[in-house]
């Protein structure tokens, strides 16, 4: 897979099916969106491109409420290069491109850009000011331009529209396996593991830190994890939030990995949350804190010990 940023030029000139859109979550949605542009380029032997945006349009229209993401940047993009599809382009969102009409955007960032053959598009696709830009429009563009274009119908389970809008809810709620139920895959964080202030090893449990760089739908809190590193996976313990107890305010997820020694400094991790233990909180200091600690990994053994029973039962978790 190739990844484009918008001012790079495309490393040829191939006939390209072409989607665009957030692709927030990589979704069972979105799934049957790429994989259709993938089928039908490889049944025609094109190039299979798909166009999004960094940041999220609502966070430039709508500054003041930043959009929670259900994939931090580095999951996305594995999620990108798992679906087949060849290339990525990546536009930027700005202020200036918010005002362009529907016209204008089309031209600029798919005519101009590509050697269009078809555009499949989700069935709420919109784009341009105001919103402008749908199907009748595109339907146009492609009788004007030569190219066809196909919408495909929102997905369902149990009759729900899957949306990255009710996945976030679901998140915030905590319901994480509706959630898999609609991603079409346990709901996970994936990133690089950062050194921090080595205050885990102070307190005897020693943590490996993501800084996911995005906000989250899931609550700040202490959760028992699945973790797996490059070559192995563990259950642990990961606090996701700021460390009210330090002062702190950037937000990231820092988890104590059972039965492992060694570094993983540099290293990619996934994190999977399966249960909740407690919210965030602020402790008196360092004493009080390793004493919650304590507690929080006992508790978080007691239920790897109840899942892992249920496991050998034949029962599901």
């Amino acid at each position: 897979m190739q990844v484009y940023r918008f001012r790079e030029k495309r490393s040829g000139d191939r006939p390209c099916v072409v989607t665009i859109g957030n692709f927030d979550g990589m979704h069972l949605g979105h799934q049957a969106l790429t994989g259709a542009v993938v089928n039908e380029a490889k049944d025609r032997d094109l190039s299979s491109a798909l166009v999004t945006f960094h940041p999220h349009p609502q966070e430039i229209l709508h500054p003041r409420r930043p959009v929670q993401r259900i994939c931090t940047p580095q999951l996305q993009n594995r999620l990108f290069e798992d679906s087949g599809i060849d290339e990525v382009h990546v536009i930027p969102f700005t202020p200036e491109l918010a005002e362009l009409d529907a016209d204008t955007f089309a031209s600029r960032y798919l005519l101009q850009r590509f050697k269009l053959e078809k555009l499949i598009i989700g069935y709420d696709f919109r784009f341009g000011k105001n919103r402008t830009g749908d199907f009748i429009l595109l339907e146009r563009l492609g009788q004007e331009n030569g190219f066809s274009l196909e919408e495909i119908a929102p997905f369902r389970i149990k009759s729900q529209i899957v949306s990255s809008t009710l996945i976030r809810e679901l998140i915030r709620e905590m319901r994480f396996s509706e959630v898999e139920e609609y991603l079409g895959r346990p709901y996970s964080l994936l990133g690089t593991v950062q050194k921090g202030e080595q205050r885990g090893r102070i307190l005897g449990f020693p943590t490996a830190n993501l800084i996911p760089e995005i906000q989250l739908p899931l609550p700040a809190g202490v959760y028992v994890t699945k973790v797996k590193t490059k070559n192995e996976t563990f259950f642990g313990v990961t606090n996701i939030g700021t460390r009210p107890t330090f002062g702190e305010d950037e937000f990231r997820a820092e988890t104590w990995i059972m039965d492992f020694e060694g570094e993983l400094y540099g290293e990619t991790i996934e994190i999977w949350p399966l249960k909740s233990l407690r919210a965030e909180k602020k402790f008196s200091g360092m004493e009080e804190l390793k004493k919650q600690i304590e507690i929080d990994v006992n508790q978080a053994r007691h239920f790897i010990q109840e899942i892992t029973v249920g496991l050998k039962e034949g029962n599901p978790c």
